[in-house]
């Protein structure tokens, strides 16, 4: 695995100088930064080994959502948007914001699937706020904590519309 191109060696005199003198060993310096891997393998050693450099290459290409200098940058966007000077994290992907809407739903609530939490601070019998479902399911208590229904089980007893009648043409 090789670093080359413009920008590659740390002393930047010294690739200038490289570039200029023409010698092939150093004709890269003339193209964009870019990185070489080669593998010496036989074909199924060669493959793995490739792909672990790609994995390895991988973390320098995507970048860090987390950095002091991103995070500075964020922290300012805030300000200046009318967010609160003294945010202790700014908004980063996957991280939740400061500013939400409503009351944060605890972690043993969330998830995926399931009933959604009854919206915080909506009086009963006023219209459910958009992207609310308006009926509960009926649920059952498991380990203390409300747990949605399995699908294979059927649902909770009731009154059941007979099954429609077949009209049939009779004898013929």
């Amino acid at each position: 695995m090789s670093i080359l191109g413009k920008g590659s060696m740390r002393d930047k005199a010294k690739e200038e100088e490289l570039r200029k003198s023409g010698e092939a060993k150093y004709y890269h310096l003339n193209d964009d930064l870019h990185v070489l891997i080669e593998v010496f393998a036989p074909p199924a050693e060669a493959y793995a080994r490739m792909g672990h450099a790609l994995e390895e290459i991988k973390k320098f290409l995507i970048p860090d959502y987390n950095d002091e200098i991103r995070q500075a940058q964020l922290q300012e966007l805030t300000y200046l948007n009318g967010g609160p000077e003294t945010t202790e994290t700014p908004a980063v992907r996957g991280k939740p914001s400061l500013r939400t809407r409503g009351v944060p739903v605890p972690a043993l609530a969330r998830g995926r699937g399931g009933i959604p939490p009854a919206p915080a601070g909506v009086p009963r019998g006023a219209p459910a706020p958009r992207g609310v479902t308006p009926a509960r399911v009926p649920s059952t208590r498991a380990r203390g904590l409300v747990a949605p229904r399995a699908r294979g089980i059927p649902p909770p007893a009731g009154y059941r519309p007979p099954p429609p009648v077949q009209d049939t043409y009779g004898e013929y």
